[in-house]
């Protein structure tokens, strides 16, 4: 039997979690979970944004078997991202597009069709609101990281602020 092929706004169980499809792509369906994960992450253990998402202990962190195994049962199908990862966060354009881009580092992404919808920005910890990291640098900072804020707007947070983690991943 062949598998229905995946659509924008498809919704699968990960885990005790659930993710929606934010995007079709060439390397599969871009899924990002709906609720940030049940431990908040600081970006870096100091208050620093140097060499970015890229050498941040965050991007170690996601790459690690204790968070993988979330998603143990969809490895199988997991396709990495350019970088080689298997999970990551979202950037900043993918988010909210180029609203509020002059106060972080560009990064040319289309924003994902869901998150036109600010509600689809807004995530939960522990059925609270939550702040959440996104890839992008503040501009003129040096220990500063963007993040999605608890009403679905941008804001920045000092790196050794531990905040909500909504992993993206894709799949086939």
């Amino acid at each position: 039997r062949r598998q229905r092929q995946m659509c924008i706004r498809d919704r699968i169980h990960v885990s005790k979690y659930t993710a929606t499809c934010q995007k079709i792509t060439q390397a599969g369906a871009l899924f990002l979970l709906d609720q940030y994960l049940d431990q908040a992450y600081p970006m870096n253990a100091e208050d620093s944004n140097r060499g970015g998402y890229e050498a941040s202990d965050l991007r170690k962190t996601l790459q690690s078997e204790e968070v993988l195994k979330i998603f143990a049962e969809y490895r199988d199908r997991m396709q990495p991202f350019d970088n080689g990862d298997l999970l990551r966060i979202p950037f900043f354009g993918e988010i909210f597009g180029k609203e509020d881009a002059n106060y972080f580092e560009p990064d040319d992404c289309e924003q994902w069709p869901l998150m036109k919808d600010r509600k689809n920005r807004i995530a939960f910890r522990d059925n609270s609101w939550e702040w959440g990291w996104l890839q992008n640098k503040r501009k003129g900072s040096a220990a500063a990281f963007c993040d999605v804020g608890d009403y679905g707007l941008a804001g920045s947070w000092y790196a050794s602020d531990s905040l909500g983690v909504r992993p993206a991943f894709l799949i086939v």
